[in-house]
């Protein structure tokens, strides 16, 4: 019986030791945690036997340097391995690599808001970080950078860090999926004093996140660069995601502490900003705002480019707000719809530059939607080179395709509007029509708030004319571009300055041959002479266009009424056929909203170096 009751206890102590054994190994399987408690610089005294110790002895302080060689030669697990801090003393506590340290092989979360004291932004106030990565010895030789996210590196995460004075990125990217947030790059621990690096932080390959949409505490600072900000500079840097960040500010977003260009891409179907009212970035204080340069399918939508994080006061990039150069092709800046608006003003060049280089003509360019005002140069310039001439047929091609613009007519004492667009025969084009305060010193408008827009299509000689009258808005000048089938957008049109309210309602009279009544299911091509009369009616003849039903498409004369404004973010009424799409408020909100970012979430570089290993 002894021997029984022995040998019971021998099995289930063994079991016991086996649950034991395989319980630790579940838990170190969910990856591994070290704790950085030195701000030194020594390497790991054993790497790959799960214990971060410097050097000196076993069970000393733990490094950076250590961490990353502990946790490299640990391998992969089924999770991120995870590095915090815990420094003694009163922060910020700078770590000043004597080399470059390791290039991260594993997938690892870096979280310096683990060091006590320290907190991600609100929506009021900066981040407090107390973890500094310092580059000022680490080597400069053009190829240090801060913290590398290597092969083998996906899916990992950097958060709460200040990183700078590297002569080369300081968060490198060169894996998938990864996350940066809550982040100074280029920015000190005060948020106000610069130590930039070449790049704030540079990509080379797909579907990573800078920044989130959640809301503010996943906002980097990323200033103060001497090259570029952000860079999604490589081929095969496609699909990462740009959100919420403060790019070229002071961690309050209100101080100019610019890169040399906001954000740089060459990549194809990136996004910066985005529809989410937390998605947008404050873009302002850089050189450029943002360069796409040979890029493709990038999309641009809901920033702030030059002003600061209240939307409205000035805080110009030195140059153009939005570049699109070389062979640019199909990127989308802005759009018609609710929250795609970016608010693109101040800026010391045009608010939009298209022009090429010796990679291309950029083409298929959509700008449509956005606010732009007070930039000292053109709102729209294809070209680089100031106000386009029109031509005949519209066959000059290269930039946008120089598509021609609109030609706006208004008459004294009336509410009509006279719209006529001289282009390619027998095309729909999009009219945007927007509202200024004033004109452009050109002449040629900017678009402070769009109103609304018109489908409309060209006849055989590739004319189209139309006419809508408004309400309510005298005072303010209209202008209006013209998107193609392809999305080659115009600069803006001439200002037509809409003078004093009508004393009678204007009978528009309009003469086409062959003669037909015009619907909202056909596309008027007319040439119409308006003639005041004391008779408030309104009569239309046209000649219908062979395109399918456009949306929204006027009949020959359509009222509207748009409130009278004053700021970028006002929305226009509307009361009949031409009604606005969308609101133009567009930029950073303190309500989030939307769908959170996804989980984990070529190439010419013509003027500025490629920063590459």
């Amino acid at each position: 019986m002894k021997r029984k009751v022995s040998l019971f206890i021998l099995i289930v102590v063994s079991l016991l030791a086996c649950g034991s054994w395989l319980l630790a190994r579940a838990v170190y399987a969910a990856g591994t945690t070290v704790v950085v408690n030195g701000s030194g610089d020594l390497g790991d005294l054993n790497p790959g036997d799960g214990v971060c110790d410097v050097l000196t002895s076993v069970g000393s302080q733990c490094s950076l340097r250590a961490a990353i060689e502990e946790l490299n030669a640990l391998g992969p697990d089924t999770s991120p391995h995870r590095i915090e801090f815990d420094i003694s003393g009163t922060g910020p506590f700078t770590i000043m690599p004597a080399s470059e340290l390791p290039t991260i092989t594993v997938p690892v979360i870096i979280d310096g808001e683990t060091q006590p004291g320290a907190n991600c932004p609100t929506s009021n106030t900066p981040a407090n970080l107390l973890i500094v990565l310092d580059g000022s010895n680490a080597g400069t030789v053009g190829q240090i950078d801060g913290l590398t996210l290597g092969s083998g590196s996906a899916g990992s995460t950097i958060r709460g860090l200040v990183i700078g004075n590297f002569d080369s990125a300081g968060i490198r990217i060169s894996s998938d999926g990864n996350i940066v947030r809550c982040n100074h790059l280029g920015v000190g621990a005060d948020g106000l004093s610069g130590m930039g690096n070449v790049a704030g932080v540079y990509i080379e390959n797909l579907d990573n996140t800078i920044g989130g949409q959640a809301g503010p505490a996943q906002r980097n600072v990323i200033s103060a660069n001497s090259i570029y900000g952000i860079g999604i500079s490589s081929t095969g840097s496609n699909n990462n995601r740009v959100r919420g960040n403060f790019i070229g500010t002071t961690a309050d977003g209100l101080g100019d502490l610019g890169n040399a260009i906001g954000v740089y891409i060459t990549g194809e179907n990136n996004t910066v900003g985005g529809t989410n009212s937390l998605a947008g970035n404050v873009i302002s204080g850089n050189g450029n705002g943002i360069r796409v340069n040979s890029g493709t399918g990038n999309v641009l939508q809901r920033n702030y480019i030059g002003v600061t994080r209240d939307g409205s006061t000035p805080l110009p990039n030195s140059g153009s707000g939005i570049e699109l150069i070389g062979g640019a092709v199909a990127n989308v800046v802005g759009g018609t719809a609710v929250a795609e608006a970016n608010i693109i003003a101040n800026n010391v060049l045009n608010g939009v530059s298209v022009y090429a280089n010796i990679a291309g003509n950029p083409t298929q360019n959509t700008i449509r939607g956005n606010i732009i005002y007070a930039n000292s140069q053109l709102g729209i310039d294809l070209g680089n080179d100031g106000v386009d001439t029109n031509d005949s047929g519209d066959a000059d091609g290269d930039e946008n395709e120089h598509q021609n613009y609109p030609v706006l007519t208004t008459f004294p004492g009336s509410t009509l509007v006279d719209v006529v667009l001289d282009s390619k025969p027998n095309t729909t084009y999009h009219i945007d029509v927007y509202l200024n305060d004033s004109c452009d010193p050109s002449g040629f408008g900017e678009g402070q708030e769009y109103f609304s827009t018109f489908p409309q299509q060209t006849d055989a000689q590739g004319h189209l004319q139309f006419q809508f009258t408004l309400g309510g808005v005298t005072g303010r000048y209209f202008t209006a571009t013209a998107t193609d089938p392809d999305g080659n957008t115009s600069e803006f049109s001439a200002c037509a300055l809409l003078e004093t309210a009508p004393t009678a309602t204007p009978t528009a009279t309009n003469t086409a041959t062959p003669s037909a009544t015009s619907t909202a299911t056909n596309t008027p091509t007319v040439t119409k002479t308006p003639t005041a009369t004391n008779t408030p009616t309104a009569t239309s003849t046209a000649t219908t266009g062979p395109s399918p039903t456009p949306t929204k498409t006027p009949t020959a004369t359509s009222t509207a009424t748009a409130g009278p404004s004053s700021t970028p973010t006002n929305t226009a009424t509307s009361t009949s056929s031409p009604t606005p799409t969308s609101s133009p408020t567009a930029g950073p909100s303190s309500t989030p909203t939307g769908t959170p970012d996804p989980t984990q979430e070529e190439s010419f570089f013509i003027f500025l170096p490629m920063i590459t290993h």
